[in-house]
C-alpha cells in the first residue's frame, strides 16, 4: 500500500530527523553511560526480582508478630570462607515489659562449632524521667580467635571465650533533644588459651607475653562517657542533618592470670617458675573517638523515602531493566535528573586513638581495628593500629521503598603515634550495594567492597555502615 501527501501535510514521525548530539554527549553516552550501567547491573538484577515478587515486603510481614507486629524474628547468616560461616537468629520485641522499651536476643553459630550470643535491652524515660538506660549481655567462644600484632597485618592464633556484662545510662543535655550525653560501664572476662599449633604462638621480646596478656585470663572494666549530637530526619535512612559523637572510655585492666611455660613450648630455666607472670606493667589504657556525619539532600522532592505509590512507579527501571532503557535514563538531557533528584550524599569523618597509660603495657584487645567495619570495606584483612583516621563518602538514592541503593568511596590512614601519619599506611577502598532498611529500623545490607585489583569483599551483614 502507498501513502500520497499532499504538499502541507507532514509526515509521520518515522521520517523525522533525529535531534543533532552534542560534543558532550559522546562521553556521556559511549564511556560514563556504559560505566554506570556495568555498576548498576549485577545489583539490579536481584532487586529486579525481589521487586516483581514482592519479597521485601512480604519478608517483613512474615518476620512479625503481635499487636502492631512489635515482634521480629529472622534468620542471620554469614558466608565467608572457612570457619567463619555463620548461622543464626534473632528476636526483637518493642514494648515488651513497658512503654518505649526494647528488647534484642542474637544467637550465631559458626560453621566449627563456635558460639555466640547477645542479650540487649534498652528503656526510654526510665522512672517517667527524662533518663534513658540499657543492659547488655554478651558471650563469644571462638576457638578461631586471633590477635595481630601493630601497625602490621602478622596474625597469631589465640582462643578465647568472652563474657561482657555492660550498662549505659543517658540523658539530654539542657533539655534539648538533639544533644544527649552517657555514661557507660562494663565487666569484660577474657579467657584466652595457647594455641594447639605451637607455629602459631607468638614469642617476640617486641611484643611480650606478659605485657600484652597473650594466652592469658584477664578482666577488665571499661568506663565510657559520650556526648552525641543528632538532628538527623530520619533514624536510618537519613537525607539531611548532621550527626556528632565524642567518647572517652578509660579501661581498668586486671593483673594477668599468667601461662605455663611448657604449654608455649619453652622449657623455663632451672631456677625460674614454672608459670610466665605478669610482667608488672600498667595495663590500664584510653580510647579517644571523634566522628563526624553529615548528609546533603539532592532534589526538589520534600522526602528522600518513597511512599508505597512512589515505589511502585520508581520499579518500572529496575522491573523492565534492558540497556535501551538505561540509555534513555543516562541520555544527557536526562542526565540531571538521574544524577540530582532525590538524592542523598553521606560524609562521615572518624578519628580513634588509644592512649597507654604505661608504654608497652596496654592488653592486646585494646588497639584498634582497621577493616570492613572502620568501615574500609574492600578489606576482609585487618591491620591493628594505635590510631586511625577515616573517610567515607556515599551516594545513596532510593530503589524502592525499603531499599536503598549505595555507591561508596573509603579512605584511611593508619598511625602507630599521634603525630606520625603518613602516606606509607594510606588505603583506599570504593564499592556499590544495597541497603535495605525501614525508616526506624535497619534491616541487612548486600555490598560489595574493591580495592585496587586484589579482588572483591562481599558485605552481608544487619549492620549498617554508619546510618
Amino acid at each position: 500500500m502507498v501513502y500520497a501527501y499532499a504538499e502541507d501535510e507532514t509526515p509521520s514521525d518515522s521520517t523525522e530527523q533525529a535531534p543533532e548530539k552534542s560534543a558532550m554527549s559522546w562521553p556521556l553516552e559511549y564511556i560514563i553511560q556504559p560505566f554506570l550501567n556495568g555498576l548498576i547491573y549485577p545489583v539490579a538484577k536481584p532487586v529486579d526480582y525481589a521487586i516483581k515478587n514482592g519479597i521485601i515486603e512480604k519478608s517483613v510481614e512474615l518476620i512479625s508478630f503481635g499487636e502492631d507486629y512489635k515482634i521480629m524474628i529472622y534468620p542471620s547468616f554469614n558466608f565467608k570462607p572457612g570457619s567463619r560461616t555463620m548461622v543464626g537468629a534473632n528476636y526483637r520485641h518493642r514494648s515488651v515489659f513497658f512503654n518505649r522499651d526494647y528488647l534484642v536476643l542474637q544467637g550465631e553459630y559458626y560453621a566449627n562449632g563456635d558460639v555466640g550470643f547477645t542479650a540487649r535491652y534498652n528503656k526510654q524515660s526510665l522512672f517517667g524521667t527524662r533518663f534513658f538506660g540499657g543492659f547488655r549481655y554478651d558471650i563469644d567462644l571462638d576457638r578461631d580467635s586471633r590477635f595481630t600484632i601493630p601497625e602490621t597485618k602478622s596474625n597469631y592464633l589465640q582462643p578465647d571465650s568472652s563474657f561482657q556484662f555492660s550498662w549505659r545510662l543517658g540523658a539530654p543535655i539542657a533539655y534539648t533533644s538533639n544533644w544527649n550525653a552517657e555514661l557507660s560501664t562494663s565487666l569484660y572476662f577474657s579467657r584466652a588459651s595457647h594455641p594447639d599449633v605451637q607455629d602459631s604462638i607468638l614469642i617476640s621480646d617486641e611484643y611480650k607475653i606478659e605485657d600484652r596478656g597473650l594466652y592469658q585470663n584477664v578482666m577488665q572494666i571499661p568506663i565510657g562517657l559520650s556526648f552525641v549530637y543528632d538532628n538527623l530526619d530520619c533514624p536510618y535512612a537519613p537525607s539531611r542533618g548532621s550527626r556528632i559523637v565524642l567518647n572517652g572510655n578509660y579501661t581498668i585492666v586486671g593483673e594477668y592470670s599468667g601461662v605455663r611455660y611448657e604449654d608455649l613450648g619453652i622449657t623455663p630455666e632451672e631456677d625460674q617458675d614454672k608459670v610466665l607472670k605478669d610482667g608488672g606493667l600498667n595495663h590500664d589504657f584510653i580510647i579517644t573517638e571523634f566522628i563526624f556525619q553529615h548528609y546533603f539532600y539532592l532534589g526538589n522532592a520534600k522526602k528522600y523515602v518513597l511512599s508505597a505509590k512512589e515505589g511502585r512507579e520508581n520499579r518500572r527501571f529496575y522491573t523492565d531493566f534492558s540497556w535501551d532503557e538505561a540509555v534513555r535514563v543516562w541520555r544527557p538531557e536526562q542526565v540531571r535528573n538521574t544524577l540530582f533528584e532525590r538524592r542523598v550524599i553521606a560524609v562521615q569523618y572518624r578519628m580513634v586513638n588509644l592512649w597507654e597509660v604505661e608504654e608497652g603495657g596496654a592488653p592486646h584487645n585494646a588497639f584498634i581495628t582497621l577493616n570492613a567495619r572502620s568501615p574500609l570495606r574492600g578489606y576482609g584483612d585487618k591491620w591493628t593500629t594505635h590510631n586511625l583516621m577515616t573517610l567515607s563518602m556515599e551516594y545513596r538514592w532510593p530503589v524502592d521503598r525499603l531499599v536503598d541503593g549505595v555507591l561508596f568511596d573509603e579512605y584511611a590512614l593508619i598511625a602507630p603515634k599521634i603525630d606520625k601519619w603518613s602516606l606509607d599506611h594510606y588505603y583506599n577502598s570504593w564499592g556499590f550495594g544495597i541497603r535495605v532498611r525501614m525508616p526506624n529500623m535497619y534491616l541487612f545490607r548486600v555490598q560489595f567492597g574493591f580495592h585496587g585489583l586484589h579482588g572483591v569483599n562481599l558485605i552481608l551483614t544487619i549492620a549498617p555502615e554508619f546510618r
